[in-house]
């Protein structure tokens, strides 16, 4: 009995304790309602309280509306608290230069911890369930991930938790016959639009054919996988404090210790310098980070050498010194309009499609897309880091100008990141901050005849 499930599920990972706030969020959907009667029901054996979330993203009309007015009657229903709201993600996504995915993803988790905040909910549920997971690590595996990426989704992270992830969909549908319980259908989730939908409709049913049981198996491998990956962090960590110190911005590691370590560590305890060396994720691709371990085996005394994450490796005689460079080197590259540009610096591709009226080509999940009037624009398109003097006038701000480093002042950008962030741009005009603001003056509008889509994702690993 799924209810079972869940419970065992709830106390393996230690996810709720008694006198727990849960804010709960609910699409209306099978998985979230399935998620939220059941923690309705044992929630007396529990003791927990709940609340629950909905965001409506305006994506559908009418169609969204009706789903946030079946929510609100579901609560009233249940006799629980509940908080609604509803942003348009898709004018987001336009000012800020986001997939509809990503978008989507920022502004419901923005408003799932905004909420909790100020509801004091110590706990936050969302109804990921087995079937999730096992399309999260297929979508991974094909995209190339690592242990870390193949353990897929955290059962806990941080307040948020997934009671249902040890759950198959095929199972939460089935308690939900047995109970009579009424959801809503997102339609948009039966087209082959997203690569995550085509995983379900179209590589899901093939890997059934050979292996009936293929979501617990790739549920059951991520599982294992997490262990895994956490038994190399402590590893990484035990190394970092034996053999790795700090000094001044930097680290100096000792050569010799950091060279007898396994593959796999010497991969991760690098990634750990470069992240706390961006004080954030470094963006350091797989390819990069195979490349600087071959620099620190090979390279003679008195070499350094730069990555594209504003810093640099340097050999001494026993050490190596892992620090900021001094300045990041220039970049400027002429985007292929059409096809697809690589920026090794900042280790991602840009791809450019001409787009006639409101013709969208579909949504491969790049993480960065942003739709341009291309008569307004004048050609060649570069993309680059940034020149002194730089300014643009983002979206949102009511035409007024700005420059880039007060942007970057302003959204807390770490100095030494700054001179790693791609700008599309035309001329002297900047176009596009990637993956943070779009100038206005360049969006694309409803009467826009010709648009350009710029989309960017990560460099494909050689």
């Amino acid at each position: 009995m799924l209810p079972t499930k869940l419970k065992k599920t709830v106390q393996k990972y230690g996810m709720l304790s008694p006198g727990d706030r849960v804010l709960v969020a609910v699409s209306g959907g099978p998985d979230s309602v399935c998620l939220l009667a059941t923690l309705h029901a044992l929630s007396g054996e529990l003791g927990i309280s709940l609340h629950i979330a909905h965001l409506d993203h305006m994506f559908r009309g009418k169609e969204s509306a009706d789903e946030a007015l079946f929510v609100a009657r579901l609560a009233e229903k249940l006799g629980l608290p509940s908080t609604i709201e509803s942003i348009d993600v898709a004018l987001l996504c336009r000012e800020r230069g986001l997939s509809v995915q990503a978008g989507a993803r920022e502004a419901r988790y923005a408003f799932l911890t905004r909420t909790a905040e100020t509801i004091g909910a110590s706990r936050i549920a969302t109804g990921h369930t087995a079937t999730d997971q096992a399309e999260t690590v297929l979508l991974r595996l094909l995209r190339g991930a690592g242990s870390t990426g193949l353990s897929g989704i955290p059962p806990m992270r941080g307040r948020f938790i997934r009671p249902l992830i040890e759950s198959t969909r095929e199972k939460v549908l089935e308690h939900l016959a047995r109970s009579g319980l009424a959801f809503v259908t997102d339609p948009s989730n039966a087209k082959p639009l997203y690569t995550r939908n085509r995983i379900r409709l179209e590589l899901m049913p093939v890997l059934s054919r050979f292996n009936p049981r293929i979501v617990e198996t790739l549920a059951a491998e991520a599982a294992l996988l997490k262990d895994e990956s956490e038994a190399l962090d402590l590893s990484v960590e035990t190394a970092a404090q034996t053999i790795t110190k700090k000094r001044g911005e930097g680290f100096v590691v000792q050569r010799g210790a950091f060279l007898a370590l396994p593959p796999a560590i010497k991969r991760r305890l690098l990634r750990r310098l470069a992240d706390a060396l961006a004080e954030g994720p470094s963006g350091l691709s797989r390819v990069q980070v195979d490349e600087a371990l071959q620099f620190m085996t090979t390279a003679p005394t008195g070499r350094t050498m730069r990555l594209p994450a504003a810093f640099k490796i340097e050999r001494t005689y026993e050490q190596f010194i892992i620090g900021p460079s001094t300045a990041a080197a220039s970049f400027t590259y002429e985007l292929t309009v059409p096809g697809m540009t690589p920026v090794p610096e900042c280790g991602i591709e840009v791809e450019a499609v001409l787009c006639s009226d409101r013709e969208t080509p579909p949504d491969s999940n790049y993480y960065w897309q942003a739709f341009f009037d291309y008569d307004k624009i004048g050609l060649p398109l570069q993309v680059r880091n940034r020149r002194p003097g730089d300014r643009f006038q983002p979206a949102g701000l009511d035409g007024k100008s700005k420059k880039l480093q007060d942007l970057f002042v302003d959204t807390k950008i770490p100095r030494r990141q700054r001179d790693t962030i791609p700008l599309l741009c035309s001329g002297t005009e900047v176009l596009w901050i990637m993956g943070m603001r779009i100038d206005q003056r360049f969006l694309a509008q409803a009467n826009t005849k010709q648009r350009l889509l710029v989309r960017v994702k990560k460099q494909a690993e050689g």
